[in-house]
């Protein structure tokens, strides 16, 4: 695997307080997913498979997006952790 420049980082904490139950609701305010770059093609259908050997909730099976990345490509796969929040796994090719 490739080395990645760190442009940033994001904390996630548990929650606390009267919600704290509340499953993750991408299409209120706040994060509505996140996003990790694959390397190629091939890490996208290798966790897809990893996933479904664990039962993970798949949102949206490995697929090419062609309306996305203006045309460049963008193949990705979409799954859900345990609070519903909405995780993406995908590839572009280099710029």
């Amino acid at each position: 695997m490739g080395h990645a420049r760190r442009i940033g980082s994001v904390g996630i904490r548990p929650a606390k307080g009267l919600d704290a139950d509340r499953a993750h609701d991408r299409r209120t305010s706040g994060l509505h997913h996140l996003a990790w770059r694959a390397n190629d093609p091939a890490d996208v259908d290798a966790l897809y498979a990893k996933l479904l050997a664990f039962g993970a909730t798949i949102l949206d099976a490995p697929a090419d997006y062609p309306r996305s990345n203006e045309g460049r490509g963008y193949y990705a796969v979409f799954f859900a952790d345990p609070d519903g929040l909405k995780l993406e796994y995908v590839w572009t090719p280099p710029a």
